[in-house]
């Protein structure tokens, strides 16, 4: 049974892409799925999605198969996900999180977007990620496991 808290939980795409890879962390991930009132993704969160699982496709890590059933559920999910569009206001945000840390634009527009949404969490897999967006006040949870390499 899905438990709704009402929580808006915004998941970047580290958290995300757990949702259709078999490794660590991806129970915590479907648990806090489970448990999200509303799931809220940044306006680029497909695109990367799509990088990652085009990716581990070309490096042999995802047959064909497995690929195309991983990508149908994955855009899915991203249809029924409030996505936060890219404006001033979360590039400002996106901004403050880069002065703090040494971050990736495309990983300070998912703060960004968190800040501008008014999340109650934002959940991530990348440990610069997530001390980043508790410096900006964001309710944060990191799950560990995130591999670079493997996005």
């Amino acid at each position: 049974m899905v438990t709704d808290t009402g929580l808006r939980v915004l998941f970047d795409t580290s958290a995300l892409t757990k949702r259709y890879a078999v490794e660590e962390g991806r129970e915590r991930i479907l648990g806090l799925f489970a448990a999200t009132g509303e799931a809220v993704i940044a306006a680029h969160c497909g695109s990367e999605i799509a990088s990652a699982l085009l990716r581990r496709r070309r490096e042999g890590r995802l047959s064909a198969a497995d690929f195309e059933r991983v990508w149908n559920m994955a855009q899915q999910d991203v249809a029924d996900m409030e996505r936060v569009p890219l404006d001033a206001h979360v590039e400002r945000f996106a901004f403050a999180a880069m002065e703090h840390a040494p971050l990736r634009a495309v990983d300070a527009l998912h703060i960004g977007s968190a800040m501008s949404a008014r999340v109650d969490l934002f959940v991530t897999c990348d440990r610069r990620q997530a001390d980043a967006a508790r410096h900006m006040g964001l309710q944060t949870e990191y799950v560990p496991g995130f591999r670079k390499e493997t996005l």
